[in-house]
């Protein structure tokens, strides 16, 4: 068996290959031992990585797409390398609730920050580029990007749309980044991750100077996402700049021809200057209340649903 035949989500690679551990699926505790025919192909991906001297980078390695992070231990250096896919899916694709992709797809979105949250491998970035192809094709401006590292190919002409793709080292460069992107007529800002407070101020700046402003962040729900935006930003600034917040996490459930399948589960939190309830939700973040949020993401997933079954 070679290793782009195993089933793996994310892979711990180190000097010892009877050492590496890997998940086949992203929420799961349990960490499978590689087979012995796998140990040189892993010896071959450890010189691989070894060879970037950034913390984290992507790489092509024996027909597989590969993002990964170095870090430090007492023992060496380890890298934590997960799968990307290759191709950007189609929004359509991600299972979303219709509601929740018109949202997304809605042409009066033209500013305001717009967040993917979940735990690891729930497909936050995946959503995200869907998103921003979606939009390129269908409503056309211009879309810049800071990753760190890139993972989705999106750089190109894309029906309406055009995409340029700056892949940064450290997120401290996202500053840098917006001031370029503000003298280049830019429609759309995506930042790959939201990590920091860096990150964080420059986001609600950029969606404050007028772009749409598509980011991911690690939080498991929509009131921990807010929370966490408003711990590394300003809450003043993102109540008057988020736009879209939806969490994404994926759960396993039985098949119907057997085994298991996973299944997207989403949450959305919508802030619509058109809607009645905008401004009481707006209030709400201002102020950092953001356990009260639970009543307007009820009421709203009520709202999505009944639309759904008309």
């Amino acid at each position: 068996m070679r290793l782009a035949d195993l089933p793996f989500t994310d892979l711990a690679v180190q000097a010892e290959p009877e050492a590496c551990r890997a998940k086949t699926r992203g929420r799961s505790l349990e960490l499978e031992v590689l087979p012995n025919g796998m140990w040189p192909e892993l010896r071959d991906l450890h010189e691989a990585l070894s060879d970037k001297k950034v913390p984290r980078f992507l790489v092509d390695f024996h027909g597989l797409r590969l993002r990964a992070q170095r870090r430090e231990t007492q023992r060496g250096p380890v890298f934590m390398v997960r799968r990307v896919e290759r191709q950007v899916r189609e929004l359509d694709d991600l299972r979303l609730a219709p509601s929740v992709a018109k949202q997304l797809r809605d042409p009066e979105l033209r500013s305001g920050l717009v967040i993917f949250c979940g735990p690891p491998a729930a497909g936050k970035t995946t959503a995200a580029c869907a998103m921003l192809l979606a939009r390129m094709r269908e409503i056309g401006g211009f879309t810049w990007t800071a990753e760190n590292p890139v993972e989705y190919d999106l750089q190109g002409v894309h029906g309406k749309g055009q995409c340029y793709q700056e892949d940064i080292a450290e997120d401290t460069e996202i500053g840098r980044v917006f001031a370029d992107t503000l003298r280049s007529s830019a429609d759309t800002f995506y930042i790959g991750e939201i990590r920091e407070t860096s990150a964080a101020t420059v986001a609600e700046l950029a969606s404050a100077s007028g772009m749409l402003v598509v980011s991911t962040l690690h939080a498991e729900t929509v009131q921990q996402a807010v929370l966490k935006l408003g711990l590394l930003g300003n809450w003043q600034s993102l109540a008057q700049s988020l736009r879209v917040v939806i969490s994404m996490r994926l759960e396993r459930r039985a098949a119907s021809a057997g085994g298991s399948e996973s299944i997207l589960r989403t949450q959305p939190l919508v802030l619509d200057p058109r809607s009645k309830d905008d401004e009481i939700i707006r209030t709400k973040i201002r102020q950092g209340d953001v356990a009260k949020l639970a009543d307007d993401l009820e009421r709203q997933r009520l709202r999505f649903l009944a639309t759904e079954q008309r």
